[in-house]
């Protein structure tokens, strides 16, 4: 895993007040919160939105793919959560050569053409198979809502 990130989550809900911070409270160190979305880069309400959903002493940022992968490339001065809103993301990090070994499922909903795989897991058969080509790449994705709930190896649920 790159150096100060400690936690890679797929969340299509991005920042939501509860979730985030009972991942806060397990991963305690997080002093700051990447936001990868393109659409959501662009909307200053929602950037308001997310500032306001997390603790004072922890910092956010929103960026569009293009721009996270700049920032994490120049390195992170301080231990980083990233969330981002589909398994999509996750791979145009790794393609662009953000080392990331492990990632979080916590929420992909039932939407369009998604299939449930499990309570927090719909997805079509392009995430689907961009989970498979990750976990090929040796990337260990884990489903689970809430730290405090149960965890699936995504692998399994998927097969």
């Amino acid at each position: 895993m790159q150096d100060n990130i400690v936690l890679v989550r797929v969340d299509d809900r991005l920042i939501h007040g509860q979730v985030v911070t009972a991942w806060l409270n397990v991963y305690n160190n997080v002093q700051h919160i990447i936001c990868i979305d393109d659409f959501s880069s662009k909307d200053s309400f929602m950037q308001k939105m997310f500032q306001l959903l997390i603790p004072k002493e922890v910092t956010v940022e929103i960026k569009s793919v293009e721009g996270a992968i700049e920032v994490l490339k120049s390195g992170l001065d301080e231990p980083t959560m990233i969330i981002v809103k589909t398994p999509a993301t996750v791979k145009a990090l790794i393609d662009a050569g953000i080392g990331i070994r492990k990632l979080n499922i916590g929420g992909m909903g039932m939407s369009g053409k998604r299939k449930r795989y499990c309570q927090h897991l719909s997805a079509n058969e392009e995430e689907v198979a961009i989970m498979r080509e990750l976990i090929d790449k040796g990337v260990k994705i884990e489903i689970q809502s809430i730290p405090s709930g149960p965890k699936y190896d995504c692998e399994e649920v998927l097969n």
